[in-house]
């Protein structure tokens, strides 16, 4: 099997126990949402993966423009962190139940694909945060032409080569030499 093909079935198993670990959370949410507790939750994304781009859409409903902040802080994760703010007042009322959480919330995303910070972009409207990364390019690094001979060598660097091969030349033959004596 190829690097590619167990890599997919690596990221497919990853994806069910994810899936799986989510709807354990929502079935924990659900029962302790009945008991009149609090929970906070993380902010949900939908992470797409086109031919060059990775796309990363997160809902953040009541929340500022101003208060969110997106990095990235590799080639393959995005940190997404958003403030909502509430006013003593409101915290001071006769709740019963609170479910609309006040604070900071962050997110922490997997990438599909290395991308670069390059063209990047973020914009945030009707709580709706959408930040467009661009993939880099599977090969990395410069290629080195590989020629005949190192022609290109200076002449220093030439020199410097012969000089060491007539000295292992010099210490093969020596070692021969000793060889037969012995």
């Amino acid at each position: 099997m190829g690097e590619k093909e167990s890599s997919a079935g690596l990221r497919k198993d990853i994806d069910a126990t994810v899936s799986e670990m989510q709807r354990r959370l929502q079935e924990m949410m659900a029962g302790a949402e009945k008991a009149g507790q609090q929970i906070m939750t993380a902010v949900p994304v939908d992470v797409r993966e086109l031919d060059d781009t990775v796309m990363v859409v997160a809902d953040l409903p009541g929340v500022k423009r101003e208060d969110v902040a997106v990095r990235l802080l590799g080639h393959k994760t995005l940190r997404i962190t958003a403030r909502r703010k509430g006013t003593a007042e409101e915290a001071e009322k006769g709740y019963v139940v609170r479910e609309r959480v006040t604070g900071e919330m962050t997110r922490t995303v997997n990438l599909p694909a290395d991308v670069s910070e390059k063209g990047a972009t973020a914009a945030f409207r009707d709580g709706v945060l959408t930040v467009r990364l661009q993939k880099t390019p599977e090969e990395q690094g410069i290629e080195i032409p590989v020629g005949e001979e190192a022609g290109s060598a200076s002449s220093e660097e030439a020199d410097t080569a012969a000089a060491l091969r007539r000295q292992k030349e010099e210490e093969y033959e020596e070692g021969k030499r000793k060889l037969g004596e012995a």
